[in-house]
């Protein structure tokens, strides 16, 4: 024989006895379907591959291009996820070896990915189930910043880990658009993408799914900043939002019924400044013991401040001291309570004395005391009248049973709705026949203890014992054990109050307004101001004279003991009068 034709011969002896072997160790999974085994053995064997170990994501999606330019094949994932429990019975056995576990990790790679090949086995086979497909293959090799790919992987990570079923595939594929956007976009870091950008990202996915459908889908910028800001393994304080959660504040400075989750700085567009605020946020939570709720009525004041001079280039230092007498001046001409306006200067003028403090300025550009305004105290009647509150009581009843447990509290004791929503279990005490509530005061930072009713206390006891709450436990809990939300709350509130026509269906629930009932009510029954200050909490006393509604009535009563009196009649006022003239 001929050395040419020997040469032939030993190479297709050699190529059948690899394909024999492709064939045995596809065979070899044997819950695969026989003729879509047939059909993966055949493409390998185009492909040159030699063993079943060179199987990846890069092949199947060349096995998806073959499969569509296959007339005979109906339906390509049928197909495909033959491919994946071909792939995914070789990966369960390689990952009983050292070589295997080193192979298969959940570190990122500059390559395709499938979710099908996941190194969790679970998961990966918790995808076969997918219908189309769509969600499962991610292209890491894209001409796209490493740093964008890495944040997209993480992401994408923990929404696998985290959900299940179809809320899993639907922010699979809300992730896979925004990466899509920022590929061709060029937006080389999600944490820092500007608000044109998110902008822009807005309006393509309007103009692709339509308003309505836009919405879900956005929401997963918001998850993926959330997502890279916690599990960074430090905080990056150059990020356009952070979460607050990361930062964990003492439990003193945060309000679990009305949590700040976030902060957000991408609304000032000019660079230097969203810097210097970012700087001014991390002295307030860092060096100040400011409530975060406080600190956060700052920043969105000094945002506003700031994002008037987005036009401008240069950074707020540097800015005309003509540009922010008018800025100063437009605050006075607003249609705000005169208190409001110098509180919102104060706070422009904090941020200035800060910025001389860094040496930005040598001294403020402005004479803030040209800008204040007199303060006129103007007190407003807030109580609830008799015949609403009455009436709600009455109906109580037809309300849940934690809304009137609730209502109880801020009819009964005057305390914020907050307050209300942050009680705890051990916050009532009986003692020398006398019922005391502990309430802890998130605006003072501290704990108050106030008497309460005696059918208020048991009534409590009961509920507690219903529902099995702790002595550390809120009393009232939201869906996840937490403090009920105050959002919810009032929501709710007037949700009932609607639908059992309190007031004629009129009547607008506000659970400020039962403070003020209170405070009138004991004020009007002889007890001090500074007495009525204590109760309330309130540092100062003229903040207690805005919540007691006493003025008409003390003058009404006034008026009516004095005209009862005979020789204080309004015909003797008058004939009184006639006599002096």
């Amino acid at each position: 024989m001929p050395a040419y034709q020997l040469y032939v011969y030993e190479d297709q002896e050699k190529r059948e006895a690899l394909e024999q072997k492709i064939c045995e160790q596809v065979d070899a999974c044997t819950e695969v379907n026989g003729k879509i085994r047939n059909r993966v053995k055949k493409f390998l064997i185009e492909e040159g591959i030699t063993d079943i170990s060179e199987m990846n994501a890069a092949l199947r999606v060349r096995y998806g291009g073959y499969l569509e330019r296959n007339e005979t094949v109906h339906v390509p994932i049928t197909c495909l996820r033959g491919f994946d429990r071909i792939f995914l019975h070789r990966m369960k056995k390689e990952l009983k070896t050292l070589a295997g576990q080193r192979k298969y990790t959940t570190e990122y790679r500059d390559q395709w990915l499938c979710l099908t090949h996941y190194p969790d086995v679970e998961v990966a086979e918790s995808f076969l189930t997918s219908k189309d497909g769509k969600e499962l293959v991610w292209n890491f090799t894209l001409e796209c910043p490493r740093k964008l790919k890495m944040q997209i992987f993480t992401v994408l990570k923990e929404v696998i880990h985290t959900y299940e079923g179809w809320t899993r595939k639907e922010k699979l594929l809300a992730l896979q658009r925004l990466y899509q956007f920022c590929v061709v976009n060029q937006v080389s870091d999600i944490e820092t993408m500007t608000l044109e950008e998110e902008q822009k990202f807005a309006l393509k996915l309007s103009e692709d799914l339509g308003e309505k459908k836009k919405n879900a889908v956005f929401g997963i910028l918001r998850m993926s900043r959330k997502i890279l800001f916690l599990q960074a393994p430090e905080i990056n304080w150059n990020a356009n939002v952070w979460f607050l959660e990361r930062f964990h504040f003492s439990k003193e400075r945060m309000n679990p019924s009305k949590p700040v989750e976030l902060v957000s700085f991408k609304e000032v567009t000019n660079l230097e400044n969203q810097k210097i605020l970012q700087k001014y946020l991390r002295y307030l939570f860092g060096i100040t013991d400011l409530c975060i709720s406080t600190v956060r009525i700052k920043l969105l004041e000094l945002r506003t401040f700031l994002v008037y001079f987005n036009g401008e280039e240069k950074p707020i230092y540097e800015v005309e001291a003509e540009k922010i007498q008018r800025y100063l001046e437009s605050i006075q001409r607003q249609d705000t309570r005169e208190k409001t306006a110098n509180g919102r200067i104060f706070m422009i003028l904090q941020f200035y004395n800060f910025l001389v403090v860094k040496r930005y300025l040598k001294k403020i550009p402005f004479r803030y005391e040209y800008y204040l305004q007199k303060e006129v105290h103007v007190h407003n009647d807030r109580s609830v009248p008799e015949g609403v509150y009455r009436e709600i009581l009455s109906k109580l009843a037809e309300f849940p049973e934690h809304l009137r447990l609730m209502f109880l509290h801020l009819w009964c004791t005057g305390i914020r709705g907050s307050e209300v929503c942050t009680l705890t279990g051990d916050g009532y005490e009986e003692k020398d026949g006398d019922y005391w509530l502990k309430v802890y005061q998130v605006k003072m930072k501290t704990y108050k203890r106030i008497p309460i009713p005696e059918a208020l206390y048991k009534l409590v006891q009961v509920y507690k014992k219903k529902y099995q709450i702790g002595s550390e436990e809120y009393l009232f809990q939201n869906q996840t054990g937490g403090a009920f939300r105050y959002g919810t709350f009032r929501y709710q509130m007037l949700k009932y109050c609607e639908k059992y026509q309190i007031a004629n269906g009129e009547y607008i629930f506000k659970s400020h307004d039962y403070r003020h009932n209170l405070a009138t009510l004991y004020y009007d029954s002889g007890i001090s101001l500074q007495a009525v200050r204590d109760y309330l909490g309130h540092e100062y006393e003229e903040m207690t004279r805005q919540y007691v509604d006493y003025m008409p009535k003390k003058l009404e009563k006034a008026s009516e003991a004095y005209f009862q009196e005979e020789t204080h009649s309004f015909a003797a006022e008058l004939m009184k009068g006639e006599f002096h003239g």
